[in-house]
């Protein structure tokens, strides 16, 4: 089987399996993104305020539910991305069967990989993109299994979450995960819950204070991966209700030393002791405040709180920003935002800049006057500015990465079609085109079966410098505050954040480093591939 009817194959694949598992209920990873273009609330409230009609046979306009109505409407954007990608299947099927690898074009990929720097790169880039489609597998708040009185459930993958009372609990509200972890570990009972590495979601998942207990060693309070002695404020709650305060106490050297605050049986305020290097000095408290059963102490942590390695329902491994949201999740979320964005931004600004540079180049006269005029425009239009009006009159909320990538698209193909209007216009000239004239080859096929791969080594030592750019302006663009808005995780406005909250610093350095290191990645990919397609270096006179 040939490479395009490989590629062909993978991507019906896929098409079917996101369909069929979003009609059947689930949720698969990557797969689900088909159809996540769901309504917004914004969305749902407008549908509710104006009322959407429809024309049923002849009978008049009739009211329909608004949140039918919008989720067809996502239903059927990702019926056609299903839809397009099974016909460029087809059309690679159809089409591929005679394809053959250029042999300067394997001569050329065989000198990438002896590119050590840029070959590691390329698998780096590799494993990030696996790692990425692995999606709630990894990062998500939702278990990946829950063992409950000897039934199994697979929470995150499934389309509808179940209920606390399906599990055991009184709420009506969707389970919180890593409290039922916590619960089933307590009990010590057969019930077990598998959660993700990262059992957090990139967006809206706040651990708004953390409780880090403290362990006590020869009579003194240490954080448990400490070997000093702990200083700061630390708490202790009831043993029958966790929610209600003890004592609040100041600990210096791991002893109590300062004031400890003491509460009654209703979590209220009661009195205050006076401690001094673990001996009570002064007491304001009288009758049984503060002698309620108590558990061990803990310290209490608010956001932005720093890495903490415990248990895994508390484990931040690189810690909170200023709203509690895990910073792995977020960065893992915008990692997938910034791979999904490079698809669409290469299938639709390198498709339209290829058909027009080809275009171009190989008809010149008016057609080349006219597009180049209009290529002129569009590069003097300010991209930012742009955004900005956008943003400004659709609100932020109601942006997507589709709108942001569509004006993105409507300017970075002019880069894409001037390089190649150029080769193609060099290439024209050629004997081989001109024999491919006369053995009665079509205009399409001279473009896009004899030009194309001869001038095409140009836009591939272009794409990863391209997508690096995207990578930079969708960062600065959420960073400025004029990208997506908050329901996509965004390294832009996690910089922001640690920018804001420099005392914090485990944020700005987290999203920082993870930034360099992937454009590094992509740049180095990008010196090898036009190393590699260089013709002074390897051409097809060697």
């Amino acid at each position: 089987m040939t490479f395009p009817r490989k590629i062909g194959l993978m991507l019906l694949l896929v098409a079917v399996l996101a369909a069929v598992a979003y009609h059947q209920g689930l949720s698969l990873p990557s797969l689900r993104w088909f159809y996540s273009f769901r309504a917004t609330p914004d969305q749902i409230q407008a549908a509710s305020d104006h009322g959407h009609l429809i024309t049923v046979f002849g009978k008049g306009l009739i009211p329909i539910n608004p949140h039918r109505f919008l989720e067809h409407q996502h239903e059927t954007v990702g019926n056609v991305f299903c839809g397009v990608l099974a016909l460029i299947a087809i059309l690679l099927f159809i089409f591929g069967g005679k394809f053959q690898w250029n042999p300067l074009t394997l001569r050329r990929f065989s000198r990438f990989r002896s590119i050590g720097r840029g070959w590691v790169a390329f698998q780096l880039l590799i494993l990030l993109l696996v790692l990425a489609m692995l999606d709630q597998v990894l990062v998500g708040k939702r278990a990946l299994a829950v063992k409950y009185e000897g039934q199994w459930f697979f929470p995150a993958f499934r389309e509808e979450g179940y209920r606390d009372k399906e599990f055991g609990g009184t709420e009506d509200q969707e389970v919180n995960y890593r409290k039922l972890y916590a619960a089933f570990r307590e009990a010590k009972s057969d019930n077990k819950v598998f959660l993700p590495p990262v059992p957090w979601d990139p967006t809206f998942d706040s651990d708004d204070v953390q409780r880090r207990p403290l362990v006590e060693i020869d009579g003194k309070l240490h954080r448990s991966s400490k070997r000093e002695p702990y200083n700061g404020q630390a708490s202790q709650f009831r043993e029958d209700n966790p929610r209600i305060p003890v004592r609040a106490a100041r600990f210096r050297k791991g002893l109590r030393d300062g004031s400890t605050s003491l509460y009654d049986e209703k979590g209220e305020y009661a009195g205050r002791e006076e401690w001094s290097a673990g001996s009570l000095t002064q007491t304001t408290v009288e009758g049984e405040a503060g002698n309620a059963p108590a558990g061990s102490w803990y310290e209490l942590v608010y956001p932005p709180a720093p890495p903490f390695f415990g248990s895994r329902e508390t484990t931040h491994l690189l810690g909170t920003d200023s709203k509690g949201w895990d910073i792995v999740a977020q960065m893992y979320g915008g990692l997938q935002v910034i791979l999904k964005a490079a698809f669409f931004y290469i299938v639709l600004s390198y498709g339209i800049g290829i058909v027009m540079g080809c275009l171009e180049g190989y008809y010149g006269g008016w057609f080349d006057i006219v597009s180049q005029r209009i290529a002129e425009v569009l590069s003097n239009v300010p991209f930012l500015l742009v955004v900005m009006i956008i943003t400004a009159n659709i609100g932020l909320e109601k942006v997507t990465l589709i709108n942001v990538l569509l004006i993105f698209c409507l300017f970075s193909w002019i880069s894409v079609a001037t390089y190649l209007r150029t080769s193609t216009y060099k290439e024209k000239a050629r004997d081989y085109v001109a024999a491919a004239r006369v053995q009665g080859a079509g205009t399409a096929r001279v473009i896009f079966r004899h030009i194309l791969p001869n001038a095409v080594s140009t836009i591939v030592t272009l794409l990863p410098f391209s997508v690096a750019g995207l990578a930079s302006m969708l960062t600065a663009l959420d960073f400025l505050g004029f990208g997506l808005p908050e329901r996509y995780p965004s390294w832009g406005r996690l910089l922001d954040d640690g920018t804001s909250n420099l005392s914090s610093p485990w944020i700005v350095s987290s999203v920082f480093g993870m930034l360099v290191f992937v454009l590094l990645v992509i740049t180095f990919i990008g010196e090898a591939i036009r190393e590699a397609f260089d013709p002074k270096k390897y051409t097809t006179y060697q």
